[in-house]
């Protein structure tokens, strides 16, 4: 018994070794993967900048590529009318392509005290109360990177700086769902790639003269036309020789901000988010024609172009001599503080069949109608209101009264011709709408009566914006 007993002791030993060893007899195979990872990716948009004044390099206001900290696209402390400046603004976003916004804001416009010139033609003073953003004027395009405005680059804005609201930003798109300013069809930009902008401006009037491809080598380059650099070099032109002395000490400030927006999964990004205020005055002129002020005795006087933020020309189908007297070569706007009458809004209006040599000049009677206008900031798409007060004036004909408004060019309405009563200026508002197709936008009155420097006045214009971008 005892060997049995022993015989299956081994037998059990024997059989626990043998289902030991089994384990590793079955097929295997080991698969791994590591480290997986996710990283966010970038939009990293760096800017540099170009930048001369009056045609020369200025290094105050260029850098090499970089992010915008304490950089500043203009920084000048001296102006004087005739000057002028160009800069070429590139934008490069890394790896990804990107949807591309700008935006400006108009953060002071000030009258910094008045001295003896100024104090004769403009007794304002104080925060907000400066001519020097209306006559500021600026002129951004798509450019190409060669400083240069051609005829085959599309300009983005023109206009004064004044005509934004103070502290209220003026977006627009460079490139988003809708618009592309370099490309003919819309959408973001390309990573990697450099895209430029041109901006000129002028301390006076700015003019769009662009020249063709590749005629000139543009501002900070070789002067192959042998005149020195000028603005018409650079595909622009600028005339300050109109601007008096109304601006003097005062300062502006702004801000501008560029945005790089990610295109992918975001196909209907639109840079411009409308918001809107139907009560707003847009024309920045305070609502009527109260600078200049008037100091004549005579209650009466004439201002050259420009005239309270308004261009001033002489209507283009009148002589230019009257018996004896030679026409100025620049336009006078005549305003009246009570001559005739009541403003409608504040205490001063304007006549727009003017006069060449203002209370004091040689006779009455000259051809003097004149055309005004001035350029403002709007939003492509969205619809306007252009609201006005026209009055005849008192004891004149029919002929002698007749108003012209455009928009842009086109003829939106005309009042008269209206019998001057013998009564008290009979001020009447008048409206016309319209939809801004560009991201600046002409409004013109002019006198179409008689031109005998009698008659058309005006007062009160007002622009509201009504309706957002369709």
């Amino acid at each position: 018994m005892q060997r049995i007993i022993k015989s299956l002791g081994l037998v059990v030993g024997a059989a626990a070794i043998i289902g030991v060893g089994a384990s590793g007899a079955f097929f295997s195979d080991t698969e791994t993967s590591s480290g997986n990872t996710f990283t966010a990716g970038a939009i990293d948009l760096k800017i540099d900048n170009e930048s001369y004044y009056n045609g020369v390099a200025t290094s105050t206001t260029s850098w090499e590529l970089t992010d915008l900290t304490i950089q500043k696209f203009f920084n000048f402390f001296d102006l004087k009318p005739d000057d002028w400046g160009e800069d070429t603004i590139s934008l490069h976003v890394d790896t990804n392509d990107s949807y591309l916004c700008a935006n400006v804001t108009l953060t002071s416009n000030d009258d910094n005290g008045i001295n003896e010139p100024e104090g004769a033609v403009d007794q304002t003073d104080g925060a907000g109360q400066g001519e020097l953003a209306g006559l500021v004027n600026f002129i951004w395009w798509a450019d190409d990177g060669d400083n240069v405005l051609e005829s085959d680059e599309n300009v983005i804005s023109q206009g004064p700086i004044g005509a934004l609201p103070l502290n209220d930003p003026f977006n627009f798109a460079l490139a988003d769902s809708a618009t592309n300013i370099w490309e003919t069809t819309p959408g973001p930009i390309n990573g990697n790639t450099t895209y430029y902008i041109g901006k000129a401006w002028c301390f006076g009037a700015i003019g769009a003269a662009p020249l063709a491809p590749g005629q000139y080598p543009g501002p900070g380059t070789d002067n192959t036309q042998g005149d020195g650099v000028t603005p018409e070099d650079g595909g622009i032109t600028c005339d300050g020789t109109t601007l008096g002395n109304a601006s003097q000490t005062d300062s502006l400030t702004a801000d501008v901000t560029f945005e790089a927006v990610q295109a992918r999964h975001n196909p209907n990004f639109t840079c411009v988010t409308c918001t809107f205020d139907p009560n707003a005055n847009v024309v920045s002129i305070g609502g009527g024609f109260e600078t200049p002020e008037v100091t004549n005795g005579a209650l009466w006087e004439v201002f050259p172009s420009v005239a309270g933020g308004w261009s001033v020309e002489w209507r283009g189908d009148i002589p230019a001599t009257f018996g004896s007297q030679t026409r100025p070569t620049i336009a006078n706007l005549e305003y009246h503080e009570g001559v005739l009458g009541a403003a409608f809004e504040g205490d001063q209006y304007v006549e727009l069949d003017t006069d060449w040599g203002g209370p004091s000049g040689p006779g009455d009677g000259e051809p003097a109608s004149v055309s005004i206008s001035r350029t403002i900031t709007t939003i492509p798409g969205a619809s306007y209101t252009l609201r006005y007060r026209f009055a005849p004036r008192p004891n004149t004909a029919a002929a002698d009264n007749n108003l012209e408004v455009r928009v842009e060019g086109g003829v939106l309405g005309t009042t008269g011709p209206t019998l001057g009563g013998s009564g008290p200026i009979a001020w009447q508002e008048l409206s016309v709408n319209f939809v801004a197709t560009d991201a600046s936008t002409e409004i013109r009155f002019t006198d179409l009566g008689t031109a005998n420097s009698l008659g058309t006045f005006l007062d009160d214009v007002r622009l509201n914006q009504t309706s957002c971008a369709q």
